[in-house]
């Protein structure tokens, strides 16, 4: 075919595998929600909020204003610092739809988000990937420096004069380290001489111990994003947005979609933060059993990377998992693996083994574990 497009698209490789089951307290493979909500407050939605007009009619900017000011009060800022899209990938595109173009390009970590430099790609800029450093078993890092320091450090060396953006996740996916608002501070002080956008993605902030909000306050080149698809536990909802100066979000969106968040979204979005008390024992908990399951799994003889996030990583000492899958994979539980065909590649940065189990967690994710893995 000869037809006329942008030929760098041919390079781009997208991945879409359907889900083994969508059941609650067996999907443990996307990092959501693991437990349904309860049901008279789900029952509530339905009965008390939801109409016809929702579904026939476009959604009206004065509902997404409503949700606007909601998402402001609970994050402490304007309303003008908000800018909401269909998930947090969307609003990720969106920046790097207002800095990408042909000849430049996008830093980020390695492992990260795939989707940071499949963006960056996708409106023509290059994606420059900077490799956590090799650890080994016997040595440990082989700087001997903590790795997240070395990380930042190599992140700001990569960053040349194509540089339009550099994106980090905090905490970290999928490893789930967490990184301090003074070790980002640093950072934000060599992009902002630079003038180059720093985007610090809190997908998973709920689940570690603090937020870096301040920074965008401090600096007018920072931008944090933010999802209603893991601690709010909506994933199907598809709502996202960033929080940045207010100058930065009339930027960005000017490139948003005339109708990008559907009125039940927005009203589903709205009657969560209506009802913060539901997400934040749901938080509590879940930050509770992921110790107790990584406690438990070195107790039988696992390697663990805990984490600050709501997935965790484990593998046997000895042997290459099979055992594991193979348990987990008969009572039909959902996860992800080194040998399973997934979406993302499960890697540990620096170990040669590829097998290592990537488990969501949850409300009592510990009890079902310990009584497969015994």
């Amino acid at each position: 075919m000869n037809l006329k497009i942008n030929k760098w698209i041919n390079s781009i490789h997208r991945i879409f595998n359907p889900r083994l089951t969508k059941s609650q307290q067996r999907r443990f493979d996307m990092a959501e929600r693991t437990i349904n909500y309860p049901l008279p407050l789900y029952s509530s939605f339905l009965r008390d909020e939801l109409k016809q007009e929702d579904f026939i009619t476009y959604p009206s900017y004065a509902e997404y204003d409503n949700l606007k000011d909601k998402i402001a009060r609970y994050n402490g800022v304007n309303r003008d610092n908000v800018f909401l899209s269909t998930g947090s990938g969307a609003c990720i595109k969106a920046v790097l739809e207002v800095t990408m173009n042909p000849g430049y390009n996008v830093v980020s970590p390695s492992p990260s988000y795939p989707m940071y430099g499949i963006y960056g790609k996708i409106f023509g800029g290059d994606h420059i990937e900077v490799p956590y450093p090799e650890f080994d078993e016997d040595c440990g890092y082989s700087d001997q420096i903590d790795p997240q320091i070395y990380c930042l450090k190599n992140l700001l060396k990569a960053v040349n004069n194509k540089t339009r953006l550099v994106i980090i996740s905090n905490p970290f996916s999928p490893i789930g380290d967490y990184k301090t608002i003074d070790e980002l501070r640093k950072v934000c002080k060599v992009l902002k001489k630079k003038n180059i956008i720093f985007l610090i993605d809190e997908a998973y902030v709920d689940f570690c111990p603090e937020t870096v909000l301040p920074l965008i306050h401090e600096y007018d080149n920072v931008i944090i994003s933010r999802t209603f698809s893991k601690a709010f536990g909506a994933a199907g909802i598809r709502v996202g947005y960033l929080l940045g100066n207010n100058k930065l979000i009339k930027t960005i969106t000017k490139v948003q979609l005339t109708y990008p968040l559907s009125s039940v979204s927005v009203k589903f979005a709205s009657f969560l933060l209506d009802n913060k008390d539901v997400v934040k024992h749901y938080v509590e908990d879940t930050i509770k059993d992921r110790d107790l399951l990584c406690d438990y799994l070195e107790s039988k003889n696992y390697d663990v990377i805990r984490s600050h996030t709501n997935s965790i990583h484990f593998h046997e000492k000895v042997g290459d998992n099979s055992q594991t899958i193979k348990k987990l994979t008969e009572v039909g539980l959902a996860f992800k693996s080194g040998n399973m065909k997934t979406g993302t590649p499960v890697k540990i940065p620096g170990d040669v083994r590829g097998t290592w189990i990537r488990l969501s967690v949850g409300p009592n994710i510990h009890k079902i574990i310990r009584s497969i893995i015994k």
